[in-house]
C-alpha cells in the first residue's frame, strides 16, 4: 500500500477521525491505538489514508471487510475481504490508503519503529523481527485486540494498568518471532 491523494472524490478517513489510546508499554516510546469503525454509506466512497511515518501500522480486523490497496500511481488493487480475527502488518514508511467496499470494524495500531528498537533493547532474549503480513489469522492479537475495545469507550479507566499490559502484550505480539515467544 502505497499513500496517495488522487483516487477521486469520496470521503476521506483519518486516524484522527476516530477514539484513540496512546501508552508508553515499558518506559519511553509511546504506541498508538484507534477504534477503527466506519459504516458505508451506498453512496459514499470511503478512503482511508495513513501518513508516512517510521513505524507500522497493524490494521486488527474485529469484523470482517472487504478493501482494495490503492497505488501511488492512482491504481487500485482488487478488492479483497479481510476475515474477522486476521491482521495486517505494513510499514508506513511511505504511508497507506485503502478504499472501502464494506464498513469497518476494527482496531488500529501504530508501533514507531523506536519502539521496536525499544522491545529489541529491553527484551534481548526475543528475537524482535516485525513480519509484515496481509489478512494473516492471529489469534492472540485478535483477543488483544478486543480487550482494548471498552478502553476506547470510556468503559474502562484509561489510568488502568491493565491497559499498559494489554498495549505491551499487543506491542510483543507484533514485533517478535513468534519462535521465540513461550
Amino acid at each position: 500500500m502505497a499513500a496517495s491523494s488522487d483516487h477521486g472524490a469520496g470521503k476521506l478517513l483519518l486516524l484522527s477521525h476516530f477514539p484513540s489510546l496512546c501508552v508508553a508499554p515499558f518506559s519511553r516510546e509511546t504506541m498508538s491505538a484507534w477504534r477503527l469503525h466506519q459504516a458505508l454509506v451506498e453512496t459514499t466512497e470511503l478512503v482511508f489514508h495513513l501518513e508516512a511515518q517510521p513505524a507500522y501500522f497493524a490494521m486488527i480486523y474485529l469484523g470482517s471487510v472487504t478493501h482494495c490497496d490503492l497505488l501511488r500511481n492512482g491504481e487500485a488493487l482488487s478488492p479483497r475481504t479481510y476475515d474477522r480475527g486476521s491482521i495486517c502488518l505494513v510499514d508506513l514508511a511511505d504511508g497507506a490508503e485503502i478504499r472501502l467496499s464494506t464498513t469497518l470494524d476494527a482496531v488500529g495500531v501504530v508501533v514507531p519503529f523506536s519502539l521496536v528498537d525499544e522491545v529489541a533493547l529491553r527484551f534481548p532474549e526475543l528475537r524482535v523481527r516485525p513480519r509484515l503480513r496481509r489478512n494473516a489469522p492471529d489469534p492472540v492479537v485478535h483477543k488483544l485486540g478486543l480487550a482494548l475495545v471498552p478502553f476506547f469507550s470510556g468503559e474502562d479507566d484509561r489510568n488502568s494498568p491493565a491497559l499498559q499490559h494489554i498495549i505491551a502484550a499487543l506491542c510483543i505480539q507484533l514485533v517478535a518471532d513468534q519462535r521465540t515467544l513461550h
